[in-house]
């Protein structure tokens, strides 16, 4: 493609990037560096062909002037409607036509608009159009120049400032460095070729423009600068002679200027005279910035793609503004209640993850963790012999038990029965936390960060909802220890009879069988007899005999220890089981099938542009990437405008057909497949 198709193109979409006031991604350009004095506006004058920018003493640019220069012969369309040979226009200024020699006055006010009146220096560019017969196409970036010390009001860091602004442009892999070097000084120290070399150390992507050669100490000359033997850079080095104040104040036509620069170095410098002048520098310039466009389109493109499908994915987390509360919060409910109830029949589905959610967490709780607690429990170790021969006692009435004491089994059963209570609430207890957490994971980030009101009112009334059911289900809980503890039914222990037989049988048992803890109260009895006096020794020994165990009693002993571990492995059975159906009855499933309805009827009674109201960052947010999107899809149409045609003509030559036209859905489309 022709240098003035791709230039405009590249133009339009710095301009749409303005727009933004800042870059969403880098674009090739040419950024023209310099200390103060060193002749940049010279330069820039010269490629125009016309005075036109601000000069003074300190600093003059205060901010980037992006310089797009346009080739406009006579009898060009673009100059329909307009009587004058050059003008320009600004970006900011629409569609306003500038004389050339107005275009002076309008960048120091939009500079003042930008930067203030002071002499700091901001970062927002003014774009400055022109179009001339005598011109080439052509962009350039004019920075602030370079200074060491701050005058008058400025910053005292207004050099670090001027950096930082420098180093953010050509630090840009994309961006041509223009060093702009007098040659009247020491080549090697200029500060606008450190900060070149600090970023392209190769001098891959920088060319330097040697100003006022003609103003070298008398027996000098810039041969060796010229020729690169100073400061080597890859991209050359341009002579120029700029005009002097005084030629500007005689009002020296740029014609003379030239006409001068062209006889100078014929005159001093014949062997390299057609590689200087400020017409050389444009032509290399214009043609420099095309190839380096042509290099760089594909990376520019692809970047384009990249960035619209992370603003995609940024505008999928702000979410769309809501217009429709009523219909938005229903079909947030409905999301939620769908989500929370296939976490509970699901539960994660992150096969990586060692915690358990959802109806995963839930099966554990009710089964396996109550079970295991059920199952740390030994009856037999929860008594001493002692406390077991006690109980024996005291349950004798007139007539002693025929065969086992109903009345001692009871006694030792029912606490322990009852212990199971607790760890069935902690169960209710750990099942609640769950639903809560599960309350937590069914709810979107997006609606999270959006909507943190509409969220906190949600999760408040599903613990609500959630708080309300468990209470049936522990009511079941107690009420199930209650009928286990009020009616023990032998008949479970029926099983046992053969065992009870074998017992009953032997004439003499071993001590070793009895499963209850070892007693300490008679070796207690026994120590306290030593030092007891008669009477309290009389007592003694009777408590003594009551501990003491006959054979007889320790078969009793044995069967109640078998009867106990027995019968409280069916209660506990029976209550992990009912407590687990208790749970999932009263508290998971009402939940569930509660939830939409309890939900809705709770949320539409709130005030609803409260629970929508939506935190500032997150609107400015979706602002801004839609106002980027709209820029980037732009741009890769215009973009996909130039690779298109450049295809086209490539095809053309080979006697193919062109493509298909451009699509900008599915060149989206195509990105994220890719």
């Amino acid at each position: 493609m022709a240098m003035k198709g791709l230039l405009d193109k590249l133009n339009k979409i710095q301009d749409l990037f303005s727009t933004l006031r800042y870059e969403p991604i880098e674009l090739p350009k040419i950024v023209v560096v310099g200390t103060q004095s060193a002749g940049k506006s010279s330069v820039l004058e010269s490629l125009v062909r016309r005075s036109f920018l601000p000069r003074g003493t300190g600093i003059v640019t205060r901010c980037p002037l992006v310089l797009q220069l346009n080739h406009c012969p006579l009898g060009d369309a673009r100059r329909k409607g307009i009587e004058h040979k050059e003008w320009g226009t600004f970006l900011h200024s629409g569609d306003r036509i500038f004389k050339l020699d107005e275009v002076r006055d309008e960048i120091d006010a939009q500079t003042t608009r930008n930067a203030g009146s002071n002499k700091g220096i901001v970062t927002t560019p003014i774009t400055l159009k022109v179009y001339s017969p005598d011109v080439v196409n052509l962009t350039l970036v004019d920075l602030p120049g370079i200074t060491k010390v701050a005058i008058g009001d400025q910053p005292e860091d207004i050099e670090e400032q001027i950096q930082e602004l420098i180093m953010d442009y050509i630090e840009n892999p994309l961006t041509i460095i223009l060093a702009v070097v007098t040659a009247n000084t020491d080549m090697a120290t200029n500060e606008s070729l450190k900060l070149a070399k600090s970023v392209d150390p190769e001098g891959e992507r920088t060319l330097a423009v040697l100003t006022k050669v003609d103003l070298m100490d008398e027996g000098t000359d810039a041969r060796d600068m010229l020729k690169g033997l100073v400061i080597p850079v890859k991209l050359g080095i341009v002579g120029v002679i700029n005009r002097s104040q005084k030629d500007i104040n005689d009002n020296k036509t740029m014609e003379d200027a030239f006409k001068y620069e062209q006889e100078y170095f014929q005159k001093k410098y014949k062997e390299i005279a057609s590689r200087t002048g400020s017409l050389y520098l444009a032509k290399k310039l214009s043609m420099l910035l095309s190839d380096h466009i042509n290099k760089n389109l594909p990376d520019v493109e692809n970047k384009i793609r990249k960035e619209m499908e992370d603003c995609s994915k940024i505008l999928d987390e702000c979410g769309e503004s809501i217009t429709d509360k009523r219909a938005t919060l229903m079909n947030v409910v409905n999301k939620f209640s769908q989500a929370f109830c296939s976490l509970c029949d699901k539960g994660s589905q992150n096969l990586q993850s060692m915690k358990l959610t959802g109806g995963a967490k839930l099966c554990d709780i009710l089964h396996s963790s109550l079970e295991k607690v059920f199952a740390r429990c030994e009856p037999c170790k929860s008594y001493t012999t002692d406390q077991v021969i006690i109980a024996i006692r005291q349950s004798n009435g007139l007539k002693p038990p025929f065969f086992v004491s109903e009345v001692a089994f009871e006694t030792l059963i029912k606490p322990l029965i009852k212990k199971m209570e607790k760890p069935a609430l902690a169960c209710v207890d750990a099942v609640k936390r769950e639903l809560g957490n599960m309350c937590q994971l069914s709810i979107s980030g997006q609606l999270q960060l959006r909507f943190p009101e509409l969220t906190q009112a949600l999760i408040k009334v599903v613990l609500g909802i959630v708080e309300e059911r468990s209470q049936k289900a522990i009511q079941t809980i107690k009420d199930l220890v209650s009928i286990e503890t009020g009616h023990i039914t032998y008949y479970r222990i029926n099983v046992l009879e053969e065992e009870f037989q074998e017992v009953m049988k032997q004439d003499k048992i071993d001590s070793s069988l009895i499963p209850f803890k070892e007693g300490v109260l008679e070796e207690k009895l026994r120590s306290r007899s030593r030092g007891a006096g008669k009477e309290e020794k009389a007592d003694i020994d009777d408590q003594l005999n009551l501990l003491t165990m006959s054979e007889k009693d320790k078969k009793h002993v044995i069967i109640l220890g078998k009867m106990l571990d027995h019968y409280y492995q069916i209660v506990a059975e029976t209550m992990q089981d009912s407590t687990a159906k208790a749970v999932v009855t009263f508290l998971v499933n009402e939940v569930r099938e509660s939830l939409t309805t309890e939900l809705s009827v709770a949320l539409m009674q709130r005030e609803l542009d409260e629970l929508f109201h939506e935190q500032e960052d997150i609107t400015d947010k979706r602002e801004a990437t839609h106002a980027k999107l709209n820029v980037l899809e732009q741009s890769l149409q215009v973009i996909s405008g130039i690779t298109s045609h450049q295809g086209r003509r490539k095809r053309s030559a080979a006697g193919a057909s062109p493509p298909p036209t451009f699509s900008l859905k599915s060149a989206i489309l195509s990105s994220k497949e890719g």
